[in-house]
């Protein structure tokens, strides 16, 4: 079914893995951490928008990604939804740069 703003459709199951995503182990949880971020400061998620972003069922297809962000420090709960954490972990500027250069590897 595709996303009300005219997204790819959203699948069950295994996601293929490009180049990109492989030192992640799931394209969903590549795109989940390249929209945390590219998100303006501050911004706020539900797991269902983060779902979205990620082109999962936000009926439970972000949940195991949304925890082990919590559980490696990057994300917090916040005002009953998610944000990055503050102050941000140690790591967040390499692993910004490191999906930055990721962009120039073929995402398919």
């Amino acid at each position: 079914m595709p996303d009300r703003k005219g997204a790819k459709p959203r699948t069950r199951g295994a996601k293929p893995l490009t180049q990109r995503d492989w030192l992640f182990g799931s394209r969903p949880r590549r795109m989940a951490l390249e929209a945390l971020l590219s998100a303006e400061p501050g911004a706020q998620w539900s797991k269902a928008r983060l779902a979205r972003a990620a082109g999962v069922s936000p009926h439970g297809g972000i949940d195991e990604h949304v925890d082990g962000f919590v559980r490696i420090g990057l994300l917090e709960r916040r005002d009953g939804g998610y944000a990055l954490a503050e102050p941000a972990p140690p790591y967040l500027a390499s692993l910004e740069a490191l999906v930055s250069q990721l962009h120039a590897l073929p995402d398919r």
